[in-house]
């Protein structure tokens, strides 16, 4: 099975941590430039979602996928503290690198792949696709402890 990082000598788990950091905020700054950045004001950010509801501007398309972008974003920053505390635990339990580094890599992309559905699948037919990604992505988070509470057995 080949892996990510091809160097399995060097742990790259910690530095997944702000990656993915960066990756819950992409959605908002889609979501902000798609917008338009008069649509957007930084003074009072918690008012944009309203704003942009009574925007008549923006077609209805295109605020259905900056709503979703901003959900998405909000997820990401929801989740983040459970997998940088998974990464935490499997760095304590010592796992082997190369299992730090795929599960890292493993949720980063899967993380990456349901930012994209989210904000670009529309179709309600298609939604569960979304779903599924999101459990795969939880599905790493819970590796982690499974793997490590075993090593720390």
């Amino acid at each position: 099975m080949a892996s990510l990082p091809p160097d399995q000598s060097r742990n790259i788990s910690i530095l997944t941590v702000p990656a993915a950091f960066g990756l819950a905020l992409i959605p908002h700054v889609y979501a902000v430039y798609a917008a338009g950045f008069t649509i957007y004001d930084n003074s009072n950010p918690r008012a944009y979602r309203d704003t942009l509801l009574k925007n008549t501007s923006i077609n209805k398309a295109l605020k259905s996928r900056i709503l979703r972008a901003e959900a998405c974003s909000l997820n990401g920053l929801e989740t983040i503290g459970i997998y940088a505390a998974s990464v935490v635990v499997g760095n304590y339990a010592q796992l082997d690198v190369a299992t730090l580094n795929s599960l890292s890599v493993g949720y980063l992309a899967s993380r990456l792949a349901y930012t994209l559905s989210y904000v670009f699948i529309r179709n309600r037919r298609l939604s569960w696709l979304r779903t599924a990604i999101w459990q795969i992505t939880a599905g790493y988070i819970v590796m982690f402890w499974i793997k490590a509470g075993y090593k720390l057995l």
